[in-house]
């Protein structure tokens, strides 16, 4: 059964299982988020996609990729208070990925600097992962191979492969690289080979029979005709 919720001062129908954030794309209200994909299941980690809900004479932030509305929701999506706190993010944000297009992009429109804030000693600097951990789910919950994950805490943590050797699971199927919002994780076909560059890892590749081109992994060719058989 439909609800009606209130979105930005007007009524809309939503289905009380769909995300906040889903409602406001149907309704053409853009909220910034770096950490979606419609492959995966939303996970609220960049912070971005805030907004304001009043809910029985309450007021909260709520993440919207993964809040579900309910009967009589208010929402609110440019308030002052919700772009302050996007403000906050992205500042934070630019400290650690200056060099990212789509960050600068964003900071931009919501006045942030990073002038406030200092990174933690020992901290990387340049970088352009936001550690959203899109590469390391996709990797597992839609290949099914677990070849990516995290590594160390805090300002040098880092996405890499499990204890930072080669990767036994990696097929080369680059989902991780497709699904990086800030082109973080890179790959270069050379030799016959397909090098996964944070994976440390090199895969021997097959030639087209027609132009003799190498197209694909052979591990990511061996996958894929091992789930057509069982289909």
């Amino acid at each position: 059964k439909p609800i009606t919720i209130t979105l930005n001062g007007c009524p809309v129908e939503a289905d009380p299982k769909e995300t906040l954030l889903n409602v406001a794309r149907r309704c053409g209200v853009d909220i910034p988020t770096l950490c979606d994909h419609k492959a995966i299941l939303p996970y609220g980690a960049c912070r971005l996609c805030v907004v304001d809900v009043k809910r029985g004479g309450r007021l909260k932030l709520v993440i919207a990729c993964v809040y579900q509305p309910g009967e009589g929701d208010m929402v609110e999506t440019q308030s002052d208070r919700v772009r302050h706190t996007r403000r906050l993010v992205l500042e934070l944000l630019l400290l650690r990925c200056p060099q990212v297009a789509r960050i600068r992009r964003l900071a931009g429109e919501y006045g942030a600097t990073p002038a406030r804030f200092q990174l933690p000693e020992g901290t990387a600097t340049g970088e352009r992962c936001i550690l959203c951990g899109l590469c390391v789910r996709v990797c597992k919950e839609v290949i099914g191979q677990s070849a990516i994950g995290y590594y160390s805490r805090g300002g040098s943590r880092r996405i890499t492969s499990p204890l930072g050797v080669e990767s036994e699971q990696c097929i080369g199927c680059r989902a991780c690289i497709h699904v990086c919002p800030t082109g973080a994780l890179h790959f270069e076909d050379q030799g016959g080979e397909r090098v996964m560059t944070e994976l440390h890892t090199r895969l021997s590749m097959v030639k087209c029979r027609m132009c003799g081109v190498s197209f694909a992994a052979e591990k990511q060719l061996a996958g894929l005709k091992g789930r057509t058989a069982v289909l």
